[in-house]
Formats: C-alpha cells, sequence, structure tokens
C-alpha cells in the first residue's frame, strides 16, 4: 500500500523529557501500538501527555508520522540507558490490537520504511531488533503472538534486497519493450513465478504490465532472481 510520510515533530521544548539525548542511531526497534489509533494520532497523543515515553516514527494503513528526528534518542525501549533507548530508532506499528486488513496494510508500510532506513545507513538485518530483544516485554506482541517474527523479517529482508537493485538515472532510463508477444508472455510468466516464490514483490509486476518497466530494472530483477533460485 502506498503511504505518505510526515514529518510531524514535537516542539524541542520537550527534548529534556522525550528526546532528552544526541543520538547516533544504530539499530532499528519494532513495536506494536497495541491500540487502534492512526499513526496521526498516535504521534499526537505523545506529544501532548506528559510522561517521558517517546518513539521516532508511527505507521499506519496510510502515513508514516516522523516525531523525533533520528539524531535524538526516544524512550521506548524499557532497558534505562541501554542501547535500546539510546541508540535505536523506534517504529510504532499502528492498529494492533485488532488487527484486520488495516494493520496488515500498516505492517506492510513498516516493512518498507524500515527496509528504506537500513538503505539510507547501510546497514543490514541484524540492526533490526524486536522491543522484547532489550526489555523482554512481549512486544510487537501482534508479530509475535501469530508467530511470524521470522515472516516480518524475511520481508524486510526481501525489500532492502529490491531497493538496492541498481537503476539507471530517470532521464536515461528506457522502457522495457518485449520484441515479441510470446517474449512478452515469457517475461510475464518469469516475473509471477517470482512473486509465487516470494522473491521479489508484486510491484515489479505490476509496473512491467503497465509499461512502466525500465530496461535496466528488467535486466537487474533476472540477475536477482535468478541469484536467488
Amino acid at each position: 500500500m502506498p503511504y505518505t510520510i510526515i514529518n510531524n515533530y514535537i516542539p524541542t521544548s520537550l527534548y529534556p523529557l522525550k528526546a532528552t539525548y544526541p543520538m547516533t542511531p544504530e539499530y532499528i526497534t519494532i513495536h506494536n501500538t497495541a491500540n487502534d489509533a492512526t499513526a496521526i494520532n498516535e504521534i499526537a497523543f505523545m506529544t501532548r501527555n506528559t510522561t517521558a515515553t517517546s518513539y521516532h516514527v508511527a505507521i499506519d494503513d496510510k502515513h508514516a508520522v516522523q516525531a523525533i528526528p533520528f539524531t535524538r534518542n526516544g524512550w521506548h525501549a524499557g532497558d534505562g540507558q541501554g542501547a535500546g533507548n539510546r541508540k535505536s530508532i523506534g517504529i510504532e506499528i499502528c492498529y494492533s490490537q485488532s488487527g484486520g486488513p488495516k494493520y496488515v496494510n500498516a505492517e506492510a508500510n513498516a516493512v518498507d520504511y524500515i527496509a528504506r532506513i537500513l538503505k539510507q545507513y547501510s546497514w543490514g538485518i541484524d540492526r533490526v531488533k524486536w522491543h522484547r530483544d532489550w526489555s523482554g516485554k512481549e512486544c510487537p506482541h501482534r508479530i509475535i503472538d501469530e508467530g511470524r517474527m521470522t515472516t516480518v523479517r524475511n520481508a524486510i529482508v526481501k525489500r532492502l534486497a529490491e531497493l538496492n537493485i541498481p537503476t539507471l538515472p530517470k532521464e536515461d532510463a528506457r522502457m522495457f519493450n518485449p520484441s515479441s508477444a510470446t517474449l512478452k508472455v515469457a517475461y510475464e510468466q518469469y516475473l509471477s513465478d517470482a512473486v509465487k516464490e516470494g522473491l521479489i514483490s508484486d510491484k515489479w509486476l505490476t509496473d512491467f504490465r503497465a509499461g512502466k518497466l525500465s530496461l535496466d530494472d528488467a535486466l537487474a530483477l533476472k540477475v536477482f532472481i535468478d541469484q536467488r533460485r
């Protein structure tokens, strides 16, 4: 699901309470909100309450709302002055109380967002932690209770690999236009099989069908898929 990134930073006057220290991040910590508030409302509540509890980003089915710069810490990991609070970016996934389609889409957006942070910092999946890793709390509760920790981590790895597929500068990109109907059908089936195998997301198949897949991406996808089979 496409989502919009919103920067809605807490005022600097709240830094002593909610973003106390400068931070050079080393990890990302995943949480579930354990309620059904939107990302916008989640951040609004965090900003106006008087507790120290804080996190960097809340993500739902439509928005990823950032409240604290990644250069400041948040108090979200429950490990006091440990690396969870002092060295990790806190990500809250919304709608986890009731689950359902909104939560499914919120989690998918979080997977994409987290993969983009990993790419930004040139990190690997070893930098992704659960709240439980720092303090033992059963969080992210929905992911843990449903036994999907490995599934979610693998989804982040797959999305990160896709983001790392090299692309030409936009002005130089040529669209992939198979020279025959037979080749077009064969390549579509090739991508469709890769989607079913969980090697790539269906975004690439959708782009190909819409004539929006560049030649460079088509060639890179071929290498990417074949290496993982």
